[in-house]
C-alpha cells in the first residue's frame, strides 16, 4: 500500500468530522501519522544560492522519501530547508502539512448552486511623503452560479486605511492627521506596490453589490489570468501526475524570454502559482484541488514555519517562499494553511522600504480566504445595488 493511501485510511480513521472543524485531535493526529511514517534518512545536497527562487524542475532529487503519486516517468522529493530533516518529530515538513490537507480537501462538498469566494484584502503602503507607512483594507465575495437561472454577483466593501503602526501613528499626528491621501502618479514606489488612481479615504465605504454580466456569462473564474468556463474546469484532469502535465502545457504557452528571470525558474514559479490559483479561488473538484497540494508537496523550496495566526486571527500550519518579482527583487510569500480542512486560510507577501528619514519600514500584501467553496445559500445583498 503506498503512501498516499495510507493518509486517507488514516483520515477516515482518525476523526470522522476531520474536514468540517478549525482544529481536531483528529488533525494532529493525522499530521503526526504523517511525519512517523516519512521517518528516513535523508540524502543532502547543497542548495543553491540564497535569494533565488528555489523551484527549478530541474533541481528536485534531494530527500529519499518516495511521491508515489507524482510524475508518471519517475518520482519527485522535496529539497531539506535549513533546520529540517525527515527525520524531525518537533514540527511537521511542508511536505506532511501539504499531504494532510490534499486528504482533508477530499472530503469537501464537490457541488452547489454557488461557487463562493469570501476574502479580505490587506495592504500596506507608504504615504505619499513616505513618512510613515498605511494600512489598508478591503473585504471582497464573488459568487458563481452554475445554474444559468441564478445571478452572478461581486459584493465588496473598503474598510478603510489607518497608520499600520504605533510608530506609523506618532508620524501621522505629527503630518497633522489627515484623513485621505492623494498620490502623485510618477511616485516611485521600487514596484511593491501600485500606485493608487485615487485618494484614499480614512474612513470604510459603503458595502456595495455589483451584478457580473457580459465575459462572467459562464465563466468559472480564472486561472492565472485566464477566463475559464465550466466546461473547462470540469474538463480538468484530477490525477496529480495528468494534472502536472496539464499545467505544465498551459505554461509552455507562455513567452517568457523576456521576462529577464530564468525561463526555467520562471516556469516552476508559474508552476507553483496556478497550484494556488486551484486551491484558493477555482471550482475544481476536491479530487482536482487535492492534486494541485500534492504537486505542491513535490516542489522544493517550500519551508514550513510552524504555526501562525493569520492576518483574520485564525491560527495555521505556515508554509514560506521566496518569489523573484522582478530581476534582482525578491519578496517572502507565506501561506497558512489549516490541514485539517485543507483549506488556505491566507496568503501573505512581505517586504521592505526605507522612508524619507531612512527607517525601515516592512510592507505586507495579504489575502485572507474567509469561504472558499460550494453553497446552496444565497448572497445577503445590500441596499446599494449595481
Amino acid at each position: 500500500m503506498n503512501n498516499d493511501q495510507i493518509f486517507k485510511d488514516r483520515a477516515r480513521v482518525l476523526d470522522e468530522d476531520l474536514a468540517g472543524r478549525a482544529s481536531t485531535a483528529g488533525a494532529d493526529a493525522l499530521l503526526a501519522e504523517i511525519v512517523s511514517l516519512e521517518r528516513v534518512p535523508a540524502r543532502r545536497r547543497l542548495l543553491p544560492a540564497p535569494g533565488r527562487v528555489l523551484l527549478g524542475l530541474a533541481a528536485t532529487a534531494a530527500v529519499a522519501v518516495a511521491v508515489p503519486v507524482m510524475l508518471s516517468g519517475g518520482t519527485v522529493s522535496v529539497v531539506p530547508q535549513p533546520g529540517t530533516s525527515a527525520s524531525a518529530t518537533a514540527e511537521p515538513t511542508a511536505r506532511q502539512i501539504l499531504l494532510a490537507a490534499a486528504v482533508a480537501v477530499e472530503k469537501a462538498p464537490a457541488s452547489g448552486d454557488y461557487w463562493r469566494t469570501a476574502t479580505v484584502h490587506q495592504w500596506m503602503l507608504t504615504d505619499p511623503t513616505r513618512s510613515y507607512v498605511l494600512e489598508g483594507s478591503r473585504s471582497l465575495e464573488t459568487w458563481l452560479a452554475k445554474r444559468p437561472d441564478l445571478q452572478y454577483w461581486r459584493i465588496r466593501q473598503d474598510l478603510g486605511v489607518k497608520p499600520a503602526t504605533p510608530q506609523d501613528e506618532a508620524a501621522w499626528r505629527a503630518a497633522g492627521a489627515p484623513t485621505s491621501w492623494r498620490y502623485p502618479k510618477d511616485m516611485k514606489t521600487e514596484n511593491l506596490f501600485s500606485v493608487p488612481s485615487r485618494p484614499l479615504e480614512a474612513a470604510a465605504g459603503e458595502r456595495t453589490a455589483e451584478r457580473l454580466y457580459g465575459k462572467w456569462q459562464g465563466s468559472a473564474g480564472d486561472l492565472a489570468g485566464e477566463d475559464m468556463t465550466w466546461k473547462e474546469v470540469r474538463a480538468i484532469p484530477s490525477e496529480p501526475d495528468k494534472l502536472r502535465s496539464y499545467l505544465e502545457e498551459r505554461v509552455g504557452r507562455l513567452d517568457l524570454a523576456g521576462s529577464g528571470m530564468d525561463v526555467e525558474e520562471a516556469r516552476a514559479y508559474i508552476l507553483l502559482r496556478n497550484c494556488v490559483g486551484i486551491i484558493s479561488g477555482l471550482p475544481a473538484s476536491p479530487e482536482v484541488r487535492a492534486s494541485a497540494y500534492r504537486i505542491l508537496a513535490s516542489l522544493p523550496g517550500i519551508r514550513a514555519e510552524g504555526e501562525m495566526t493569520d492576518p483574520l486571527g485564525r491560527r495555521g500550519q505556515t508554509l514560506s517562499y521566496q518569489e523573484e518579482i522582478e530581476p534582482g527583487l525578491f519578496t517572502q510569500v507565506q501561506l497558512v494553511v489549516d490541514p485539517s480542512t485543507g483549506l488556505l486560510l491566507a496568503e501573505v507577501r512581505t517586504n521592505t522600504t526605507k522612508l524619507a528619514n531612512g527607517r525601515e519600514a516592512e510592507l505586507r500584501l495579504s489575502t485572507s480566504f474567509r469561504e472558499i467553496g460550494w453553497t446552496d445559500d444565497r448572497p445577503e445583498l445590500p441596499a446599494h445595488q449595481n
